[in-house]
């Protein structure tokens, strides 16, 4: 089902420093910024690796309230939020394939999957049944 890392999820408290670390430091490719969009109160920046497959996701709470300004409260400098695994297929078969092996959905995609602001299509997978980090399911 898992065909290889998807990309990896960080909080960040400023991200125009992270993107600065990130491009001027680390020399990668900001391919994406923007808002999350309406009701997720966060901005992203997004970077991809090598052949394209694997990326690397920035976000910033937007306000004061919701899960992304909760987990920096608990991580003020910033940390790891959550990996996303690349499937093969589609994710409605992975929903199937998840819920066989009794995992729970979790957050924003519990009905389903969903399209990002990062442009991926992902599936987040409850915390409890991973051994407590958030996982995703990534489309390539």
């Amino acid at each position: 089902m898992l065909t290889g890392l998807h990309h990896v999820g960080y909080v960040v408290p400023d991200l125009d420093a992270a993107i600065a670390f990130y491009r001027d430091v680390l020399g990668m490719h900001l391919e994406r910024r923007g808002d999350a969009g309406p009701g997720f109160n966060f901005e992203v920046a997004v970077f991809r690796l090598g052949d394209g497959s694997t990326g690397i996701e920035l976000m910033r709470p937007t306000t004061g309230t919701g899960p992304f300004a909760d987990f920096l409260r608990a991580n003020p400098r910033g940390a790891l939020h959550h990996v996303a695994y690349a499937v093969e297929g589609h994710l409605t078969d992975a929903v199937n394939h998840a819920k066989a092996c009794g995992l729970s959905l979790a957050g924003s995609t519990a009905h389903g999957p969903i399209d990002t602001a990062a442009g991926w299509r992902i599936l987040n997978i409850d915390p409890a049944g991973t051994h407590g980090l958030l996982t995703q399911l990534g489309e390539q």
